[in-house]
């Protein structure tokens, strides 16, 4: 059920700013952000390395009063970065006045936080038209930091073929929560907090691996921006804040009110509470009653987006170069095989893949069902206004491609099945396929459990059995940065990242393959994936085999020669 507190997820193209660069510049530059609520507008900014994900509980209480809006910033959560090397402050200032332009925000408050803090700032000083900035904990150091601490603080994100970066990292971000510097691990360099709950270190892991090489993009040029200038030229009320727990409260007695009438200070307790109570006063204390502006449509040729559905939203991402049909890629539990197939069509058909329920960005389903899940994707095809797209359903994800095809064929032009689970599976296979992986808040396990079942995928059919038998002949590894993508992926769902899996499994049976009337190609290869190839196509109605190489980019031209020559180039 939707309520007012119900936080929907969306995107918006902002024009690339400044001097950004890079393919697809001239399309504009995806900001992601969650909204919620009724009442006028406000917007929400986080901190670095986080994303607008920070905010969500915060959101949900002020939903009763506010419309509010979260934003990530470019390079953090889902936005895209701005493109540029060593950012700097006015760069992702003006980013932000692009972003608040094209949701119509210009004139609404605006809360940031740490990083955020003096990016708002920046824009304040430079023209901004919020009715009001609240600066929640600004750094204003008597000097920046030399390039030598900076360069050591913000070590760089580098996903590995080894999986060797998933401990540092996790020491990494465990040390940034204990000492100040984190590379500095004396007793005087500890800071004055509690560790943080299981469930908030869980967030921030998310948020962490999310930005992965961009984490440092924002946070360094922080680093390097003292906001004294801005602070006594701008123009817009500006309340400066922090509470008594936080490491930058020492920085209030800097902000120089003497100079710049516009400025005032807020000394708060640690409470919670209280604060939220301070902030919700203090938004609507800002003078604006007009209502938010509505939500802008969707872009006709966005390249990511969300679908509201009963049951939540299903994440979806496209590339729209090439002509005919688009080309639906499916892949479980991850997108990872899914993606590299959608990356080497690119060009030559338009593609779409959806995170499946329950992965990624995609709300999961009450409980797993292949039928409804069938059906998610087939409202997705419906929202989009795809007509009929060609369906390319890829090992675990096979039999969800099947009953969207066998449940809408008025959808589905053709149907290719690249491997499938076989029909012979028992409970333990079920059991074994996406093992439960518990989050570690202490030595970051589960980290390591999810890359070694992802890397073991690529090579084994299951992924756990390693006999001879499973190993996959023809196999290749992926790049770090897609194996880095798909593990992101499975840590944002922890807890449900196998129901699409279960769903599928349970849809993988001759009697609902002989349900499947459109025309299906199943492929032939060395992969033990492949092994009931000729039974599947034998049980369908209009099947039949095909060989494919198991490389996306050795099989592309092959996979869109078949599709062309069994449909028209559009419906």
């Amino acid at each position: 059920m939707t309520t007012a507190s119900t936080i929907r997820r969306r995107y918006v193209t902002a024009p690339i700013a400044g001097k950004a660069i890079g393919k697809g510049a001239e399309a504009g530059r995806l900001v992601h952000y969650r909204v919620c609520g009724e009442g006028p507008a406000v917007v929400m900014l986080h901190d670095s390395p986080r994303s607008s994900r920070l905010h969500t509980a915060t959101m949900k209480m002020l939903a009763s009063r506010f419309r509010v809006f979260a934003l990530d910033t470019p390079g953090y959560g889902n936005s895209q970065p701005l493109g540029l090397i060593d950012p700097a402050i006015p760069d992702f200032a003006e980013a932000l006045r692009e972003a608040l332009a094209a949701l119509g925000l210009e004139e609404a408050p605006l809360y940031a936080t740490h990083t955020s803090a003096k990016i708002a700032l920046a824009l304040a000083a430079r023209g901004g038209k919020m009715p009001l900035l609240v600066l929640d904990g600004l750094s204003i150091p008597d000097a920046p930091a030399p390039e030598t601490f900076i360069n050591a603080y913000m070590r760089p994100f580098r996903p590995d073929a080894d999986g060797a970066y998933l401990a540092a990292e996790w020491v990494h971000a465990r040390d940034m929560l204990r000492w100040f510097p984190w590379f500095s691990r004396k007793a005087e360099s500890r800071m004055a907090m509690d560790a943080p709950a299981p469930e908030w270190l869980e967030d921030y892991g998310i948020d962490l691996f999310s930005a992965g090489p961009h984490y440092s993009d924002a946070y360094a040029a922080a680093m390097r921006w003292n906001p004294l200038e801005d602070l006594r030229t701008v123009q817009v009320p500006t309340r400066v804040a922090a509470r008594s727990d936080d490491v930058l409260y020492g920085f209030l007695g800097k902000v120089p009110v003497d100079q710049n009438d516009r400025l005032t200070v807020e000394r708060l307790g640690s409470d919670r509470d209280e604060w939220l109570d301070w902030l919700a006063e203090t938004l609507a204390g800002a003078g604006t009653g007009a209502a938010s502006p509505p939500p802008p449509e969707a872009a006709p040729d966005a390249q990511a987006g969300y679908v509201d559905l009963p049951q939540g939203q299903l994440h979806w991402r496209r590339n729209l170069s090439g002509s005919g049909r688009t080309v639906l890629a499916l892949s479980a539990p991850t997108t990872l095989e899914a993606q590299a197939w959608a990356q080497a069509l690119a060009g030559s058909r338009p593609t779409l893949v959806p995170d499946l329920p329950g992965f990624g960005d995609s709300d999961p389903l009450a409980k797993p069902d292949a039928d409804l899940l069938a059906s998610s994707l087939a409202q997705v095809i419906e929202h989009l206004a795809l007509g009929k797209v060609d369906v390319l359903a890829i090992g675990l994800a096979a039999p969800l491609g099947a009953r969207l095809a066998a449940l809408r064929p008025d959808l589905v032009g053709t149907l290719v099945i690249h491997g499938a689970p076989h029909m012979d599976i028992d409970a333990a296979f079920n059991a074994a396929c996406c093992p439960v992986i518990p989050f570690d808040a202490h030595a970051g396990t589960h980290l390591h459990r999810i890359w070694h079942m992802l890397r073991d995928s690529q090579v084994q059919w299951p992924w756990f059995d390693g006999t001879q038998g499973a190993a996959c002949k023809s196999a290749a590894l992926p790049e770090p940065a897609q194996m880095h993508a798909a593990l992101t992926g499975v840590l944002k769902q922890l807890p449900r990242y196998g129901d699409c899996v279960v769903a599928a499994l349970t849809a993988a049976s001759a009697e609902k393959w002989r349900e499947v009337t459109v025309p299906t190609f199943v492929t032939l290869g060395d992969d033990p994936a492949q092994r009931d190839a000729d039974e599947i196509a034998g049980l369908l109605r209009d099947g039949q085999t095909f060989a494919l190489p198991a490389s996306p980019q050795e099989g592309a031209a092959i996979l869109t020669a078949v599709l062309g020559a069994a449909v028209p180039a559009a419906s």
